[in-house]
């Protein structure tokens, strides 16, 4: 009886170990598969831009018009001698054809436009995916990522890629709530805090007061336009939906708003600059998770200094 015990408890035993194996071989899995996917979204950006040396010029358009004249000539009935009605039709499709040249040559040059900022050649990026509207870069961070915003569901890049294939690191984001030319008062975008560091995970390096007192500047490469953004907060704060808990169209709102992020006391860790930012200015927010909490949230805000256009 108490052999028969004994193997009884040999089996559960057993049986157990085998479930609790299970269990860590799919956490592993599971960490293993969140580690990867950012890279593997990271790879994925890094797709070839082309330089404008690569580019058609807008201004090389074949000038040759696309057929000959015609050169049989209609003469109608006339009082005049048939070389100077053949002389006036002449002139007449020489005309004609030299507009639709010119229409042509001008299609071609809408055709050819392109769209490059520094080394971000938008143009090709739309090819990709038309959400792609911007270019964030924050220097000696892995921040170097397209700017998405769809008109669909707010969340579809939280854990879409570019190429709109699933992918738990998502991409770079605003809400439709944002304009996508940065024109409110406050602009928000959301990026995964990855294992690898990718995406808006070394956001978290503006924790450190040294790397933050030496890391001022955040770009918004446009189309058309740079903008540049001065950092002046870092800090932690609750996960609330910023933009539909404060209206910054009223200046009060935004002012009250910005009297806290220029000084956020109740954030364990915080790190700010004096840049004198008023209600009267346009700020951009970059908002990702804390370490191991849903609950909060890492925003790094700068305020606009300057904008460029492309030339």
């Amino acid at each position: 009886m108490k052999k028969s015990t004994k193997k009884g408890w040999v089996i559960v035993f057993a049986i157990s170990l085998i479930v609790v194996i299970c269990a860590l071989g799919l956490l592993c899995w599971h960490l293993f598969g969140i580690y990867t996917s950012g890279k593997e979204n990271n790879d994925g950006l890094t797709i070839d831009v082309p330089t404008v040396s690569k580019i058609t010029s807008t201004e090389e358009v074949d000038d040759k018009p696309s057929s000959s004249v015609n050169s049989e000539i209609i003469v109608e009935d006339s009082d005049e001698e048939p070389s100077k009605v053949a002389s006036k039709q002449d002139k007449k499709e020489k005309n004609t054809d030299s507009d639709k040249k010119h229409e042509d040559t001008e299609k071609d040059k809408e055709e050819e436009r392109v769209y490059i900022n520094g080394n971000i050649n938008f143009t090709e990026l739309w090819k990709i995916n038309k959400d792609i509207y911007a270019w964030i870069k924050i220097p000696n961070t892995a921040v170097d990522y397209p700017i998405l915003q769809t008109d669909g569901d707010d969340a579809f890049y939280l854990e879409h890629n570019i190429y709109k294939q699933y992918s738990f690191a998502g991409c770079i984001y605003s809400e439709k709530i944002n304009s996508k030319d940065f024109s409110d008062p406050n602009t928000i975008l959301y990026g995964h805090n990855l294992l690898n560091g990718t995406m808006f995970a070394s956001l978290h390096n503006f924790r450190d007061p040294d790397f933050f007192d030496n890391n001022e500047y955040i770009y918004i490469l446009m189309p058309e336009h740079t903008l540049i953004y001065r950092i002046f907060s870092a800090y932690e704060y609750d996960d609330r939906h910023i933009m539909y808990s404060f209206d910054f169209n009223n200046p009060d709102v935004f002012a009250d708003y910005l009297e806290y992020a220029t000084n956020p006391v109740n954030s364990m860790t915080y790190n700010v600059r004096e840049t004198g930012v008023t209600a009267n200015d346009t700020i951009l927010t970059l908002s990702t998770c804390m370490d191991g909490t849903g609950a909060s949230r890492y925003l790094v805000q700068g305020v606009l200094i300057s904008d460029e256009p492309v030339g």
